[in-house]
């Protein structure tokens, strides 16, 4: 015990000792270098958390590779990722785009998103202004994506909704609360009428370390106990705070699979894998969300991923009025052409490509909108 003791001591100052040099040197702590989650959001009493009104800032990562893009962000008096919007004008159409850090796009300028470039593509092709909307907010699930439809989405007017379906929204659909993150939400869970109600209201304050789910059968569970947490806090300081950790993971060429499980180590959320039940609830809630917009009067879009979208029931959601597109074409290409090295998102050149692949079929939806309105 003691030799073990000496050797622990010892391996903590040679650790000191290489942490103060390194930060002397000019290393940094990867919160010190790259974009903390939390840097445009804030506790929102509905959704858990969003984008907080006139933010301002820079968007670096991907964490913990060496950086990739950095990237100014700007958030409108909405809340939202775009220019400042107001009453439609005459003639104007509008396109609401719902989803996660796909549709945000914080990874390349406003200007490159492919929500962005469909504005002025679909206003060449039809002839008038058209609109588009980035509602899109990183981890979000499909449930907050209906919240945030009915409560504010809608009060926008829509012509077409597009809801942009990613593989991690059934596992974030039954997520109270992931740790590392600031803000926890709530949950939708299916009532004994057929349709869905909240759990987890009003949203409380999480601690960091706190992991709170839906189990199978819809009950909410917290997840690890004492060892748990001390295991999340030291991983947070090692791996977060530690100039050391950021200058090896910078440094060698690590397996990213590897440097990615080291680095979410003490996080179960990272590893949990899409279940059945769990993506039988996320196609109960879209199909909620296309019914609504579909009765508001809007034209309903789907899309993302071929892999996440054939997991869906999509002839449930194709016979409630939304066709669905998948964005095949750009996930089949070779990595470096549409994503960036060691991160999932869309570089600029994916952004083009999935608003090449969506244009026609908004288009098709906006011309259905402007002769229903001829026809009135």
């Amino acid at each position: 015990m003691a030799n073990l003791l000496l050797a622990s001591v010892s391996v903590g100052l040679a650790v000191c000792v290489f942490e103060a040099g390194l930060r002397l040197a000019g290393y940094r702590a990867l919160y010190e270098m790259y974009s903390k989650p939390s840097q445009f959001w804030q506790h929102d009493p509905l959704l858990g958390w969003a984008h907080e009104p006139g933010a301002r800032g820079r968007f670096v990562g991907p964490r913990p590779w060496p950086v990739e893009f950095d990237i100014p962000v700007e958030i409108n008096g909405s809340g939202l990722r775009g220019p400042e919007l107001g009453p439609p004008a005459e003639g104007e159409l509008r396109v609401l785009f719902l989803g996660d850090s796909m549709v945000a796009g914080f990874e390349v300028e406003q200007h490159e998103t492919f929500v962005a470039r469909l504005a002025d593509d679909l206003g060449k092709r039809l002839g008038r202004p058209v609109v588009t909307i980035n509602a899109g907010v990183r981890g979000y699930g499909t449930d907050q994506y209906l919240l945030y439809y009915q409560e504010r989405g809608r009060a926008l007017e829509p012509d077409v909704v597009v809801v942009f379906h990613s593989a991690n929204d059934p596992l974030d659909n039954t997520t109270l609360h992931e740790t590392r993150r600031p803000f926890g939400k709530a949950a939708l869970i299916p009532d004994a009428g057929g349709g869905l109600t909240r759990v987890g209201m009003p949203v409380p304050r999480y601690g960091e370390c706190e992991e709170v789910s839906l189990s199978p059968d819809f009950a909410v569970v917290r997840k690890g106990g004492t060892g748990f947490h001390l295991l999340c806090a030291a991983q947070m300081v090692l791996f977060d705070h530690s100039a050391l950790f950021s200058f090896l993971t910078i440094t060698i060429p690590w397996s990213a699979d590897l440097l990615r499980r080291m680095y979410h180590f003490g996080n179960p959320h990272m590893f949990e894998h899409r279940s059945e039940w769990r993506v039988l609830h996320a196609n109960k809630i879209l199909l909620a969300l296309v019914r609504q917009a579909r009765a508001d009067g809007a034209e309903v879009l789907v899309t993302g991923g071929p892999n996440e979208l054939n997991a869906l029931d999509l002839a449930s959601i194709e016979a409630a009025g939304a066709p669905v597109h998948d964005l095949g074409e750009v996930w089949f290409v070779p990595r470096e052409v549409a994503r960036w090295n060691h991160d999932s998102h869309f570089n600029p050149e994916g952004h083009r490509r999935v608003a090449a692949i969506l244009a026609p079929y908004l288009e098709g939806a906006l011309r259905s909108v402007l002769a229903e309105r001829s026809g009135r």
